[in-house]
């Protein structure tokens, strides 16, 4: 206390007046909660309004992985009528992630699996569609989309996902499986890529594809893309794919690939074991 006596009055007063805002503060802080939800939503209404695209794209992509999706189902649902291509594409992303409840949206995702001409649009319309049927057995509106995409859209990327998300809906598995390893000797990387992960997505039912599935990884060129198909090499089960497995991982140099690898050693190997 000495001390403070013997500091000149207007620095005394100084430190004192900086101790109470600290304090003000403080409890100010920790008064004022984290935005709710409905606070939180309010806020991306907003911007998914913005006459910005950019915000427009960021407010929609925010939501793909979000606790406020359920809430603002209609409002993800809207941005499937954007003029932004990108928006349009991410809001069925965003929408098929909600499963059932997303049921109403099916005619509006089918006329975008349709007319879209955009095809990443079309191609997330696909895999919602298909996401959708699968958590809602009952709900099979869109099969007849579905097929005609798989063979008459002008994009390789969404018959594929068409053709896996037929596969969703558990209709002819067979006849998916065969479509679908066609795609696996296609030009494009990507569209390999998208037919093993789509492979990979059938399962065990899909064990026959899993040599043409090593070979795609075998090609793959892509980092993050090697992973996905290694992922598929994996979710297929055949355990005779663990030394090329193997071999991928030890020459492999970037880590999320590693770690896909890994898991689906693992898993081969837990098959094998069994």
């Amino acid at each position: 206390m000495k001390r403070w006596m013997k500091l000149p009055r207007s620095v005394f007063q100084g430190c004192i007046a900086a101790l109470l805002t600290l304090a003000i503060a403080s409890s100010a802080s920790s008064a004022d909660p984290k935005p709710g939800a409905e606070e939180r939503a309010a806020k991306v209404r907003l911007e998914l309004r913005s006459t910005d695209v950019a915000v427009r794209q960021a407010a929609i992509g925010s939501l793909v992985h979000s606790d406020l999706s359920t809430l603002m189902f209609e409002d993800i649902r809207a941005a499937l009528a954007d003029k932004d291509g990108a928006v349009r594409s991410t809001a069925g992303t965003a929408i098929g992630n909600l499963g059932k409840q997303a049921v109403p949206a099916v005619p509006q995702l089918v006329a975008q699996l349709k007319n879209d001409p955009v095809k990443e649009a079309r191609e997330t319309a696909a895999r919602a569609l298909g996401r959708i049927g699968k958590a809602a057995p009952e709900e099979r509106s869109m099969v007849r989309a579905l097929q005609t995409a798989t063979k008459e859209d002008a994009d390789p990327v969404t018959r594929v996902v068409a053709l896996g998300a037929l596969a969703m809906l558990n209709l002819d598995l067979p006849e998916q499986v065969l479509s679908l390893r066609k795609f696996l000797h296609h030009d494009d990387a990507l569209v390999r890529m998208k037919s093993a992960h789509a492979l990979g997505g059938i399962g065990i039912a899909a064990k026959e594809a899993s040599a043409e599935i090593v070979e795609v990884l075998q090609r793959e060129t892509d980092d993050h893309r090697r992973g996905y198909v290694a992922r598929a090499v994996g979710n297929v089960g055949d355990p005779a794919a663990l030394p090329a497995l193997e071999a991928a991982l030890a020459k492999e140099t970037y880590d999320g690939a590693k770690g896909e690898m890994r898991g689906a050693i693992s898993k081969l190997k837990s098959i094998r074991d069994q």
